[in-house]
């Protein structure tokens, strides 16, 4: 098997964890014959985009969203195994840098999310990746404490994927017309009504409509290189060396101990993101 390309990132993140062989043959591999193995762990999380963008959340809000009142488990791995990470991040971001003659057919598209992210999106910009359709709202994506509805405005000049378009025949679930928005990115938020059919059709894990709906303007992507005083290396150097004890921290929640001091974990997130600001800003506008 050779280097996974920046599309098979792109897959990895939205479940499909095929291994595309030197011949460009895209491969099932049981991951299970071997489950300690830390890059089984790692590659074979089929729900690894969780884990992922809770790193993208600032504090842990996020991370006690999933796994406390939605009982799900969120991966340490991703933090121990940091290199795998960094490359599965700047993957899938470099997919949405290249440009395309077509662009996408649908001029907005839609979300189901959670109550709790609206404050996140308060704060002006995207904090993790953001999944979205071209089609109609998913219900098999409300399972989720408390849901609000999103319809977002495709921006011309900024990053972002359509699957449909990248993936092509390689796109395993072609039926979701997904579209992905990078974190870090400016948006404007207003309220808008719910239709009858909206709070009808669509329910949250315990049976209840949706609690509001908004439009999302996104804005042009920003060169944070110009407001981020630490450079590259000495954030990562940053993150390696507190990697160990962040991945405690994880462990610590997946295990109910909320009673912990997370501010280690939290101090890593934020080397973190200024870490990804600036990558990606050398991505997006040249180094």
């Amino acid at each position: 098997m050779e280097k996974r390309k920046d599309i098979d990132m792109l897959r990895f993140y939205e479940g499909d964890l095929r291994v595309r062989t030197s011949g460009g043959t895209l491969l099932f591999k049981d991951f299970s014959k071997d489950p300690e193995n830390p890059q089984n762990k790692l590659w074979g999380d089929k729900e690894a985009y969780r884990t992922l963008n809770a790193l993208l959340f600032d504090g842990y809000n996020n991370e006690q969203e999933r796994i406390q009142k939605e009982g799900r488990q969120l991966n340490p791995i991703f933090i121990e195994l940091l290199e795998e990470t960094l490359d599965i991040y700047k993957g899938v971001f470099s997919t949405m840098c290249v440009k395309k003659e077509a662009i996408s057919s649908a001029s907005k598209v839609r979300r189901v999310d959670r109550k709790a992210s609206l404050s996140a999106y308060e704060k002006g910009h995207t904090e993790s990746f953001v999944s979205c359709s071209k089609g109609p709202y998913g219900t098999d994506f409300s399972k989720k404490n408390q849901v609000i509805l999103l319809e977002i405005e495709i921006p011309e000049n900024s990053p972002y994927v359509d699957y449909q378009q990248v993936l092509q025949g390689e796109y395993a679930k072609w039926d979701e017309q997904e579209v992905l928005f990078p974190p870090f990115l400016p948006l404007d938020m207003e309220e808008i009504d719910l239709s009858k059919r909206e709070k009808l059709s669509i329910h949250d894990m315990h049976g209840n409509p949706p609690v509001g709906k908004y439009l999302l303007k996104m804005g042009e992507f920003p060169d944070y290189r110009k407001t981020i005083t630490f450079s590259k290396e000495e954030l990562l150097e940053k993150l390696l060396s507190g990697k160990e004890e962040a991945a405690i921290c994880l462990k610590k929640m997946n295990a109910g101990q909320w009673d912990e001091d997370f501010q280690e974990y939290i101090s890593w997130k934020e080397n973190l993101h200024d870490y990804l600001k600036l990558v990606y800003s050398d991505m997006w506008y040249g180094e």
